[in-house]
């Protein structure tokens, strides 16, 4: 990994990138040094604090004009399972889902120890499944509904019981979104848009970014724009207030950041991740130095799509790049050691200063009122 120093010391030959009052040229010099780096061709950089954006570029390998802007959606990849997350923790607030209840009192076809498995360990990868290709019938036309149907009458558990293990993988958010879907009375995918993107007006997002399906990946299928996944970050730096709704509670939001993994034991962390192992609801759990107050969260997809919310640093992230065949751990692990970089980039600005290039929604809306 670079030090920022060093990347500091780049920045004679980046192309400038003051925006907002505030000088993120280096930050700009880091992104371009991250596509080149993957072999990728175009990528975008936004960051926002609670006033609004404070930068926001498209960037293309050559140094020409990008292909990408507001309105290009690309698959983020494992980057869904801190938007499957936010769904999640919503219903949570709402008293329609308990995070330590048994599945087996939402979906009866789970029995055993798989019916043990509770909502907290399904998004925090300690339900006992893992390493996994979600499940074996995601490529056929299947509903959400009949591939966990599927899943509870075929797929073992290979980490037992549940919460004994941290196995990263995706069949129990899978699960976890069908327990969604029973108990929110609506598909997966309207629900989601329903009532998280569009009272954010991140209504571009869905989980059609493998392809056409109503067999939503839950943990890896959804595809966004670069301002509407910044949109669902600027909700979460918003202490759960976003677009001038009321999406989360405070309490909400400190669940989702905070490690749920309750001392699970690492059986299995994907390339890249360095043996981590703490994690929150859909959201990898960061220490970036020097050492926070509080914690910041990620949720960086195998395509490199990485997002980051700095708590303690009162900033949000999100590098959205080209998709190529770029396998994990390429690509993901450096997305993520360039956000440990940007991160203290970004800490260096006088971010209090810095004026917006686009304004936050700062109006406050009772939570009774959202659709």
């Amino acid at each position: 990994m670079r030090s920022c120093l060093a990347l500091l010391a780049m920045v004679v030959a980046a192309p400038a990138a003051t925006a907002g009052g505030c000088d993120f040229t280096a930050v700009s010099t880091r992104v371009q040094q991250l596509v080149q780096g993957a072999g990728v061709a175009d990528a975008g950089i936004a960051i926002g604090t609670p006033r609004g954006l404070v930068f926001k570029q498209y960037l293309h390998a050559g140094g020409g004009p990008s292909a990408y802007d507001d309105s290009v959606r690309v698959p983020v990849a494992s980057a869904s399972k801190l938007l499957a997350g936010v769904r999640i923790m919503q219903l949570v607030d709402r008293g329609a889902i308990a995070l330590d209840a048994p599945v087996s009192g939402y979906l009866p076809a789970f029995t055993g120890l798989g019916g043990t498995m509770t909502m907290r360990q399904m998004f925090s990868h300690t339900a006992g499944y893992g390493d996994d290709s979600d499940s074996l019938v995601l490529a056929l036309p299947v509903t959400l509904a009949e591939d966990v149907a599927w899943i509870a009458a075929h797929v073992e558990m290979p980490f037992p019981p549940p919460g004994a293990w941290f196995a990263y993988g995706g069949i129990s958010m899978q699960v976890g979104g069908e327990v969604a879907e029973v108990r929110g009375g609506e598909d997966w995918q309207a629900g989601w848009q329903a009532h998280v993107g569009a009272p954010l007006g991140a209504t571009g997002i869905d989980w059609q970014g493998l392809g056409p399906t109503a067999n939503y990946r839950i943990a890896g299928g959804a595809e966004a724009s670069l301002p509407d996944y910044a949109r669902v970050l600027a909700m979460l730096l918003g202490d759960g207030v976003g677009n001038g709704w009321r999406i989360l509670s405070p309490q909400a939001i400190a669940t989702l950041a905070s490690d749920q993994t309750a001392g699970a034991a690492l059986a299995y962390s994907p390339p890249g991740a360095d043996g981590r192992h703490a994690y929150g609801i859909g959201a990898w759990i960061e220490t970036f130095p020097p050492p926070p107050a509080r914690p910041a969260i990620s949720s960086i997809g195998k395509f490199g799509y990485a997002p980051w919310v700095d708590f303690d640093g009162g900033f949000y992230g999100v590098i959205m790049v080209e998709q190529q065949a770029t396998t994990w751990p390429a690509m993901g692990e450096q997305s993520h050691d360039a956000i440990v970089d940007i991160d203290a980039l970004v800490r260096a600005q006088p971010l209090a200063a810095c004026v917006p290039v686009e304004i936050g929604d700062e109006v406050f809306r009772d939570g009774s009122e959202l659709p």
